[in-house]
């Protein structure tokens, strides 16, 4: 069973991986019609290679910009955040794709296209809803083991939410924070209110 299980986890990583590619004109039909029969999604093929014919022709047109790639979609996206950087120097052939995610190079290619690819945006949002780890759940509970302690536990789920969420998602360093609270009257009083707290404070 053990067996089994291993060689179905390796089949659909294998089927998968095309999908961590930017060369999408590289991808074939076959390779699309081995992730629908192994994901088990419901699709119109004959719609799906219409659509997967029609992005590659996007596709090619799109890397015959003259402006870069990566430049494209991070004007699309409009952050730069998005973006993967890459410490490691990139061979000059790569220097434009490297830092694209295959994520966000199909949500480029597919915003170029009219009418929007149905079938193959069943697939995407299937594919892309797979976490490949967990280890951004285990970083948000390991920002939590400082947020409540045994000494620092009568804060309310709500409190403890809304600091986690700042933790994980702020991007302001604590001189930057602490600027931008001088003018916030209301944000200082409710930090100094009881309201985030599951009881008042006796006087």
């Amino acid at each position: 069973m053990i067996e089994f299980i291993g060689d179905e986890l390796t089949n659909r990583s294998e089927a998968l991986a095309i999908f961590g590619i930017i060369e999408i004109d590289q991808i074939t039909f076959d390779q699309i019609e081995r992730c629908v029969t192994i994901l088990k999604i419901e699709v119109d093929r004959d719609k799906l290679f219409d659509e997967l014919i029609n992005v590659q022709s996007t596709f090619k047109e799109i890397i015959s910009y003259r402006e870069s790639l990566s430049d494209q979609i991070k004007k699309y996206i409009e952050c730069e955040e998005f973006i993967h950087k890459s410490s490691t120097p990139a061979p000059d052939h790569q220097q434009n794709n490297s830092r694209v995610r295959p994520d966000q190079l199909w949500a480029y290619v597919l915003s170029k296209i009219s009418p929007y690819c149905e079938e193959l945006k069943k697939l995407l949002r299937f594919v892309y809803s797979i976490p490949c780890s967990n280890a951004f759940t285990e970083g948000v509970f390991n920002h939590m083991k400082h947020a409540r302690t045994p000494s620092i536990n009568s804060m309310s789920i709500e409190a403890i939410a809304s600091e986690l969420k700042i933790r994980m998602n702020g991007k302001m360093n604590c001189d930057e924070f602490f600027s931008y609270v001088q003018n916030e009257r209301e944000l200082i009083q409710c930090a100094r209110g009881t309201q985030k707290y599951k009881f008042k404070k006796s006087s």
